[in-house]
């Protein structure tokens, strides 16, 4: 369900050994909450590590500029090269990624 998910998300943020003070909340111009974006350092190097569009922010183009923020904040650390992922299904996400440049260098697969 959501919350078990939602703690696989969090265990995988505090097992990452980039500083909890990265992750950032986003809001439009006018105050409302448009999601969170999660700067991250893996044992591979720096990555996305989330960015999610709360639900009635959905269809503006946010994951497009969190993806852009997490870029620009990363980079700003020294980033030379980011990883990031997405499901397979999360087509907006994917064309995000495609927009800002990013290549599909590899694809995974859970057997479950």
């Amino acid at each position: 369900g959501l919350e078990q998910a939602a703690r696989e998300e969090l265990d995988f943020f505090n097992w990452c050994p980039s500083p909890r003070s990265w992750w950032q909340l986003a809001h439009t111009r006018d105050g409302r909450l448009a999601g969170i974006h999660v700067p991250a350092r893996n044992p591979g190097g720096p990555c996305v590590g989330f960015i999610g569009v709360v639900p009635e922010a959905r269809g503006h183009g946010y994951g497009y500029d969190l993806l852009v923020e997490t870029t620009h904040f990363l980079a700003g650390q020294g980033a030379t090269s980011i990883a990031g992922a997405t499901d397979r299904g999360n087509t907006p996400m994917a064309a995000a990624f495609s927009r800002a440049g990013h290549r599909i260098v590899q694809e995974r697969i859970h057997l479950v």
